[in-house]
């Protein structure tokens, strides 16, 4: 007879902040009561067409120390032309699969169980469940208009800032869509450093921002205090696939290829010659063609909240727009109204964290149209059950 052995999860699976993709209901299109088609404003869907089948011979092969020396020249190069950044692409450059796994893998290379590590909030939560998962602590720092969306070290503690390691940062911003010009970028840089506070920042929206995105590790001496984490996929306009590179200092790219040794960074060839290829052409014609239609979904978004009386905060660096909720209602419970009666999907702003109550993201990777009948069937309603107003 074989007894059955019980097997408890670990504390910190208990820990863990939802995930993004949670706050979404599971099957929309039946949850809604609207016969009409489901219109998704929450999702950010990156719809760039697949040619990974055309990356050359057996894509799916692995890349080999050649291959990947070959994208990190190629990326040293591509950073000195387009942000004037001198890297030495052996030393300074780490190649991941993609910015979680990156920071994931950051994670487990520099925090020791019990560390501070200060995460944004609203912020996305792989932030804080990579963190714990490597058993540290993470302690939030506030963003908001009244932070004008930007860290701000006189709102934290001075104990705390001594006792913290490592800030994260998202710049450009998920949800707000704000951007750190360099100015702003250098007073924190100063502030972190003077508290022994390194910076990390995941610079996922750095080809869709409006302006010229200054890169942190552009800043005088930066990398001794910093680094600076891109998505292959999101800087380039090319198909999405899990692939994305750290810029540092020798020393924290060392911990992470560490890390990536022991955990296992298996990176097709199909990746890295379609990312030499995005290197090659950028700015792409997908990624022109994207930036062109996240500009006309904001316009189109802004014409529909207008319309109906949602006072949207932020600014316009990323594609997202960040818009409070109408007559103090609670997030979760207005975004399945606006599903049920509307057949509109949006995103909650608790899903950024508890400082997100009272707010919703929408994704500008909805079309124009999208926005133009979802303002439609909005304006509709007149009011009394969704607090919109004509």
């Amino acid at each position: 007879m074989i007894k059955k052995v019980v097997l408890d999860k670990a504390d910190r699976l208990y820990h863990f902040p939802f995930d993004i993709e949670d706050f979404f209901p599971r099957n929309p299109a039946i949850r809604h009561k609207v016969r009409a088609p489901l219109i998704d404003l929450g999702h950010f869907v990156w719809s760039v067409r697949d040619t990974l089948g055309e990356a050359g011979d057996n894509p799916l092969a692995i890349a080999g120390h050649d291959d990947l020396a070959e994208l990190k020249v190629a990326l040293a190069d591509w950073l000195e032309k387009v942000f004037g950044l001198s890297i030495d692409p052996r030393k300074q450059i780490y190649i991941g699969q993609g910015i979680r796994r990156i920071i994931f893998d950051l994670c487990m290379a520099f925090v020791e169980p019990g560390d501070i590590v200060l995460c944004p909030e609203p912020g996305h939560p792989i932030y804080r469940r990579h963190v714990i998962a490597a058993g540290g602590i993470p302690v939030t720092y506030p963003l908001s208009e009244r932070t004008e969306f930007r860290p701000n070290f006189k709102r934290l503690s001075a104990n705390l800032l001594k006792s913290a390691k490592i800030m994260i940062l998202n710049n450009p911003n998920n949800p707000f869509g704000v951007l750190l010009d360099e100015t702003a970028q250098e007073e924190l840089l100063h502030a972190a450093s003077k508290e022994n506070l390194f910076l990390i920042n995941d610079a996922a929206y750095a080809s869709l921002a409006g302006e010229k995105y200054t890169p942190l590790l552009s800043l005088h001496r930066a990398e001794l205090a910093a680094l600076e984490i891109f998505s292959f996929p999101l800087l380039f306009g090319l198909p999405y696939f899990p692939l994305g590179f750290a810029v540092g200092s020798r020393e924290i790219i060392g911990g992470l290829e560490a890390v990536g040794k022991t955990a296992g960074n298996i990176i097709p060839k199909g990746w890295v010659n379609c990312s030499m290829k995005g290197i090659k052409d950028y700015p792409s014609d997908d990624l022109k063609k994207i930036r062109k239609g996240t500009t006309q979904s904001r316009l189109a978004a802004l014409q529909m909240t207008e319309r109906i009386g949602w006072k949207v905060s932020g600014g316009s660096q990323a594609p997202f727009i960040w818009t409070r909720v109408p007559l103090r209602r609670q997030s979760a419970s207005y975004a399945s109204i606006l599903l049920r009666r509307r057949g509109i999907l949006t995103l909650p702003g608790t899903a950024f964290g508890d400082s997100g109550e009272g707010f919703l993201r929408l994704s500008l990777t909805a079309s124009p149209d999208d926005y133009k009948m979802a303002s439609e069937r909005l304006a509709r309603n007149l009011i009394q059950r969704l607090g919109g107003k004509e």
